[in-house]
């Protein structure tokens, strides 16, 4: 089966290329620098390359792709908020985006399924609720993103292609958010973000690459999938448990007002959280490799 992954260079997207050709499957990486790319990912998938601006009709390797997967997006987490950086996240993801929907619509590509990325920042800033996937989209930036960039997935008109959204957690693994997370910890300085009371969704990434793959083999899954483990934690006890792994104190929390001055606007998607259950990939059948924390962190950490 063949599998075209757009953004495969990131974190999560060279972690699904290993999960997927490990179980078979053939990958594409679709990037605009070949010789990058191919450091980047290695020799495990063949890379197609697209300026991002062309129409796709334009690559003749796409005719026979079986599963399209959108990962493809400016990092929410790199820089500061200004209104530019803003604007680049969300236009980002609709221009990519648009351009796979365009090229099933008019049957360039012809996938059985469509997997698009987003993520659980689009219920908002909630407080102790379990949400599902049932529940409206919030009204802060990251949920504007995750809302717009969702419904121009939805615009999909070919009736051959089935539509998965996986709205993600916070993903951890040896690269990503935990790199960052653990610095303080390593200097004996470790602790919660602003109160510790609100929720922290996470996944590992093996939990994550597995569960695409589960979508990819399960047909009767459509529409807004929750990727996060059922062992939800708070951001105080998340920290608790980092430092136990990391046989580091947790005492240090970082103000709030301190998060607000070193990071700007951004400082709201971390004191925020979200109770986001994944009962709906559960009853499909899923099962998880790493459905608590500390299993988790010592598997990452080799602990």
């Amino acid at each position: 089966m063949n599998v075209l992954i757009f953004g495969g260079t990131g974190f999560v997207g060279k972690n699904l290329t290993e999960e997927l050709f490990t179980n078979g499957f053939k990958v594409f990486v679709v990037t605009r620098n070949l010789q990058k790319t191919a450091n980047d990912v290695g020799s495990k998938a063949k890379m197609v390359e697209w300026d991002n601006n062309s129409p796709l009709s334009s690559i003749s390797e796409l005719r026979h792709t079986d599963v399209v997967i959108n990962l493809a997006g400016e990092s929410i987490g790199n820089r500061r908020w200004s209104n530019s950086v803003k604007q680049e996240i969300l236009a980002s993801r609709i221009r990519t985006t648009n351009a796979i929907v365009t090229a099933i619509n008019d049957r360039t590509i012809q996938p059985k399924v469509l997997i698009n990325a987003s993520a659980v920042g689009y219920y908002g800033p909630r407080q102790d609720e379990e949400i599902t996937e049932i529940e409206e989209s919030g009204q802060d930036f990251l949920a504007q993103v995750c809302r717009e960039w969702e419904n121009e997935v939805y615009k999909v008109q070919n009736d051959l292609t089935r539509v998965v959204i996986i709205r993600i957690g916070v993903v951890l693994g040896r690269e990503g958010a935990l790199n960052r997370m653990i610095i303080p910890f390593k200097f004996y300085v470790g602790g919660p973000l602003g109160t510790g009371n609100q929720w922290l969704s996470w996944i590992h990434i093996t939990d994550l690459t597995r569960m695409i793959r589960f979508v990819i083999e399960n047909q009767e899954i459509t529409g807004p999938i929750n990727a996060t483990a059922p062992g939800l934690l708070t951001m105080k006890e998340f920290s608790r448990v980092l430092g136990e792994v990391m046989n580091r104190p947790s005492w240090l929390p970082v103000p709030t007002w301190m998060l607000k001055i070193a990071i700007g606007q951004m400082a709201e998607m971390l004191l925020h959280g979200q109770r986001v259950v994944s009962n709906k990939i559960i009853d499909a059948g899923f099962e998880f490799r790493f459905s608590k924390l500390k299993a988790a962190l010592e598997n990452i950490l080799g602990a």
